[in-house]
């Protein structure tokens, strides 16, 4: 029965960790071409400690307004926001 329990247990911890790959790869932030690899891995680790969404959010907006800013000085057109890693840590109960 524990054998069993485990297994459940690892399988759902793999599901999520596999339920939104994009986020921690860093390859699919908004604005990851204006970015250096340290800083998308910067974004990522620090999206992954956020405790509330508030914070997460404040933290996202900061980011996409950087970027824009980014985007703007550099006369690159990026794709409207879409999606919110925020509600999706939400979700997946990353984040309360």
């Amino acid at each position: 029965m524990k054998r069993i329990a485990a297994t459940l247990a690892l399988t759902l911890i793999a599901s999520l960790a596999h339920a939104f790959p994009w986020y921690s790869s860093g390859n699919n932030i908004r604005g990851a071409q204006l970015m250096t690899e340290q800083e998308r891995q910067a974004y990522v680790a620090k999206l992954q400690t956020m405790k509330t969404l508030p914070e997460c959010q404040a933290y996202w907006d900061g980011h996409n307004k950087d970027i824009d800013a980014r985007a703007s000085q550099q006369h690159v057109t990026l794709p409207p926001v879409q999606g919110n890693p925020c509600e999706v840590m939400v979700k997946m109960g990353k984040i309360r």
